[in-house]
């Protein structure tokens, strides 16, 4: 994963390194002590965190405080997806979809899914299974199409009503974050 620390186009640097506690919303970068002293002057900033160009997440960041002379911040972040999505996914699942689809692909491939599912076509469900299914040897097929079973249950129940409450322009608005998302909770 790729970070950037920027205010606009004005001023950006790439840390060195980066810790982020997922479930607390803080965390610190190292940069370089030159660069520090220019990012404390820079209140408010941003970090774009990047998995590729189709998962990706901006954050605002409240920087807290700073050893200059070990050039690391330490601040707290806002993100635009909610917190929920850190601790109530299934992990493992994730990681393994992971193997067979770009998540930012599979959210996108849901995301038409549900729009679809407003016209209540019968066998839909069926249909996009096939389509997205990948060429996988025989005894891995079966375990697939369950890992989609799971990840459209999640998917639905837990990110669509649960966490979005329903509110599915919302969700189709966020697809890159939650790919991003999907991705870092994973543990990638």
């Amino acid at each position: 994963m790729t970070h950037i620390i920027h205010k606009g186009l004005d001023f950006f640097v790439k840390p060195r390194k980066i810790s982020l506690n997922l479930n607390m919303k803080i965390g610190s970068a190292k940069v370089h002590p030159e660069d520090l002293k220019i990012l404390m002057k820079k209140v408010p900033v941003f970090m774009m965190s990047y998995y590729d160009s189709k998962a990706f997440m901006e954050r605002e960041l409240e920087i807290s405080s700073a050893d200059f002379p070990n050039g690391t911040i330490f601040f707290s972040y806002y993100e635009p997806v909610p917190a929920e999505l850190n601790w109530d996914v299934d992990k493992n699942l994730i990681f393994q979809l992971a193997r067979y689809f770009h998540l930012y692909d599979l959210v996108s491939s849901m995301n038409s899914l549900i729009d679809e599912s407003k016209s209540l076509s019968i066998g839909l469900y069926e249909e996009w299974l096939e389509t997205i299914m990948v060429k996988v040897p025989g005894e891995n097929a079966e375990e697939l199409r369950n890992m989609l079973s799971k990840f459209s249950l999640m998917y639905t129940t837990k990110i669509l009503w649960k966490i979005f409450h329903g509110n599915f322009e919302e969700l189709k608005k966020r697809t890159h974050e939650i790919a991003y998302k999907f991705y870092e909770v994973a543990g990638f």
